[in-house]
């Protein structure tokens, strides 16, 4: 039993590291399944949906934006506990936090599954689409994207600037961790209800203290007469002391022309491969896992044997 105890050691080992390796791929396969997932619900539900009930939902939408004058910001989103988890806390209200989402006006306009989905993001240059829900709490940017209360909501329209946030590096999901390979002339989409709303960036603002509230709140701002989204994230990638701003302007979408980054075709072939190499490492740790109990289950019996 002593002689084999350091392979075994050795075994335990190699199998740790092999599942902290492992563990990155298999969560953001995990957690883009569960996007996918969760994008296909809304487009059903969409999709169930009649002209009375579009013509509702859209008017409502306009409402709501046409009460926000002025974009707020009321803190970092990524470190603040509870930050953005309601329009009253993006505007400061120090009772803000106390209040719950789900009481508010904010969390009834577009949302058609009472999900939390108010549509989804998709950025073809790095090949990303996932949900954005309402608010921009813990829970939310862990998975996907949160839309910035206090900001315009992304419907599109002239002296519209809504704010889209979402994570960088995170070992479960991969979201924005590509945004530095992002340009100006880049093209993303919202695709929101029965519409897909396209902007291509025209300002980069790579490197914004997270501290510097009033820099964050004039790049957030609405400009009068433009259509703007801009995808708020964090930077430097795994140290995140600053704040990426990608700002894009609305342009005319050209349909599938546009998105073909992102075609069934591609996407496929992409899952395909990432699910190839996801099940082969999954083989190998289930085949070491059965020979180094085989191994254990060997020396327990010769150890038996030998005190008999």
């Amino acid at each position: 039993m002593k002689k084999r105890l350091p392979s075994i050691l050795c075994a335990l080992i190699f199998l740790i590291g092999l599942g902290i390796f492992v563990y990155p791929k298999v969560a953001d396969q995990w957690n883009t399944l569960h996007q996918s997932r969760a994008i296909a619900d809304y487009d059903d539900e969409v999709q169930n949906l009649d002209e009375k009930d579009y013509s509702r939902i859209w008017e409502d939408a306009r409402n709501y934006n046409d009460k926000i004058i002025r974009n707020t910001f009321g803190g970092d989103i990524f470190t603040a506990v509870g930050a953005g988890d309601s329009q009253e806390a993006a505007k400061g209200d120090p009772k803000g936090e106390e209040i719950e989402l789900k009481e508010t006006e904010y969390w009834k306009v577009l949302n058609v599954g009472e999900t939390g989905i108010m549509g989804y993001l998709s950025v073809p240059r790095i090949k990303q689409k996932f949900p954005i829900y309402h608010g921009t709490s813990e829970g939310v940017l862990q998975v996907a994207a949160g839309h910035l209360p206090g900001t315009k909501l992304p419907i599109g329209g002239e002296s519209c600037h809504s704010v889209i946030a979402a994570h960088r590096g995170l070992p479960s999901a991969k979201l924005l961790s590509d945004a530095d390979q992002l340009r100006v002339g880049d093209k993303f989409y919202i695709h929101v209800l029965d519409e897909v709303l396209a902007y291509q960036i025209d300002q980069i603002l790579p490197m914004v203290d997270k501290d510097d509230l009033d820099a964050l709140t004039d790049a957030m701002q609405i400009v009068e007469g433009k259509d703007y989204v801009t995808l708020l994230t964090c930077t430097p990638y795994g140290i995140n002391s600053h704040r990426m701003l990608l700002r894009g302007i609305r342009v005319s979408y050209n349909g599938e022309e546009d998105e073909r980054a992102l075609a069934p075709m591609d996407s496929m072939v992409e899952s395909v491969k990432s699910y190839y190499m996801l099940y082969l490492m999954m083989a190998a740790f289930i085949i070491l896992m059965i020979l180094l109990l085989s191994k254990l289950r060997i020396a327990l019996y010769n150890r038996r044997h030998k005190r008999k």
